[in-house]
């Protein structure tokens, strides 16, 4: 698996309508990428300026690199562009994975109950 990493510092005058795009508009379209595993969104906590992280998952690299041709990628890419949400140019980096553990972080946990509950009264 390969993950696509983008550090982005904000203007915080587009913050808001920054986050609106990134739900609305990025995150679908990743979802629509053959190969795109999944994609997280981090605004980055106590930052005094407005700052994220995407973190995208892909199958493989073929599945990265085919996703940059895509046009769903393309028009995400020019959406973004024309918003002016950055202040600089966003720092990208690839990685392979090297080792993991599965479980999701935005799962709720389980309600159990109490011992000796049975549920009858």
């Amino acid at each position: 698996m390969f993950v696509h990493i983008w550090n982005m510092r904000g203007r915080k005058k587009n913050a808001e309508e920054y986050e609106k795009f990134a739900g609305e508009v990025t995150l679908p379209a990743l979802k629509k990428i053959p190969g795109c595993l999944e994609a997280h969104f981090i605004k980055v906590y106590m930052s005094r300026k407005p700052q994220y992280l995407w973190l995208v998952f892909w199958r493989d690299e073929q599945a990265l690199e085919a996703a940059r041709s895509n046009p769903a990628w393309k028009e995400q890419t020019r959406k973004f562009e024309s918003g002016h949400f950055y202040k600089r140019i966003p720092v990208e980096l690839v990685g392979e994975e090297l080792a993991a553990f599965a479980g999701s972080a935005t799962e709720k946990p389980k309600r159990t109950e109490k011992p000796g509950a049975t549920g009858k009264a």
